[in-house]
């Protein structure tokens, strides 16, 4: 486990050349209830772990980790990523994984995207499961028995909070995540669709978060494109049953009739990829990967993303303009 000091945005009568240039108000720090403690850098550089008091629907206080690109300019607009992590995976280690890369081999995120802000969400809930506990996502209304809205509410707030805090770009804001971290990049693309540019949800669950209790399927919100990305030998969550990638197809099933796509439309753009643009709402991107192209180590390497994936998602998700 990664441990981590939190560091907060700085305030108050500092009157460096850096403060200066940021034109940042006490008061204004203070409404954003981010001073608990001076910093002599920049409030929009680096890494920085930020807490803040959302609503009760969103579970109150939450935190975050936010990073920015170098030589952010409030008055440029640029684009947002959510990272979302795995079961029992803070935010801070989602950033040194899915943010910095795996290996020396592999590029992250925050050095493959230029002017781009990253947000990485804490978890908050927990849960038994198999004799101890863990945290994960709050799934929305159909998840059993992850069910709620309470971390829809936090995400919605949280996007509200970095457009009034941030310099962001509202028509490219993306979203990626790992296993539940997948799970709630899938969840946010469809219930507040209506807020993301694209979404790639990456060794997700099966996608019962999206089924009502009379077997029909939510109609998301929205017009986010979408790219699933699942391994062939993906056996996290039955260790005992290799089922062909069967989650990762019904989650992109999902998807294609979701955004009423032909099925028989996609096309094979490399990398075990298949794209379908002959859709009415956006595209739907497919991948199954081999387990033997992940580099990082591990002990479900088929669970974990293909070393390709950092840079080709982010390619993708620049692709929108």
């Amino acid at each position: 486990m990664i441990l981590f000091a939190s560091l907060l945005i700085a305030c108050g009568d500092n009157t460096s050349s850096s403060s200066q240039q940021l034109n940042m108000k006490k008061n204004d720090c203070v409404k954003a209830e981010l001073c608990e403690l001076p910093d002599t850098e920049s409030s929009y550089t680096g890494t920085k772990n930020v807490k803040h008091k959302f609503s009760a629907n969103a579970g109150g206080e939450r935190s975050f980790v936010v990073t920015f690109p170098k030589n952010y300019d409030s008055n440029l607009k640029y684009k947002l990523v959510f990272v979302f992590a795995g079961t029992n995976t803070t935010g801070k280690e989602m950033q040194e994984w899915f943010g910095k890369g795996w290996s020396d081999q592999v590029k992250g995120l925050e050095q493959e995207m230029e002017d781009t802000i990253f947000i990485y969400p804490n978890q908050f809930r927990e849960w038994k499961f198999n004799s101890s506990s863990v945290k994960g996502w709050v799934l929305g209304p159909n998840a059993y028995e992850y069910y709620g809205d309470q971390d829809i509410q936090f995400i919605k707030e949280l996007i509200q909070y970095a457009r009034k805090q941030y310099s962001i770009d509202t028509k490219r804001i993306f979203a990626t995540g790992h296993s539940w971290g997948g799970d709630m990049t899938a969840v946010v693309g469809c219930f507040l669709g209506n807020s993301f540019r694209a979404i790639a949800p990456v060794a997700a669950n099966r996608p019962y978060w999206f089924e009502n209790s009379d077997d029909t399927l939510v109609k998301c919100k929205g017009k986010p494109a979408v790219w699933t990305v699942f391994g062939l030998s993906d056996t996290h969550f039955d260790k005992n049953d290799n089922y062909s990638a069967l989650f990762g197809k019904q989650q992109n099933d999902f998807w294609l009739n979701n955004h009423g796509c032909s099925a028989t439309s996609g096309k094979k753009i490399g990398k075990g990829t298949t794209e379908y643009e002959n859709c009415k709402v956006a595209p739907v991107r497919f991948t199954l990967f081999k387990d033997s192209e992940y580099s990082g180590g591990g002990d479900t390497t088929g669970h974990y993303p293909p070393d390709y994936f950092l840079k080709d998602v982010s390619n993708w998700f620049q692709s929108f303009n």
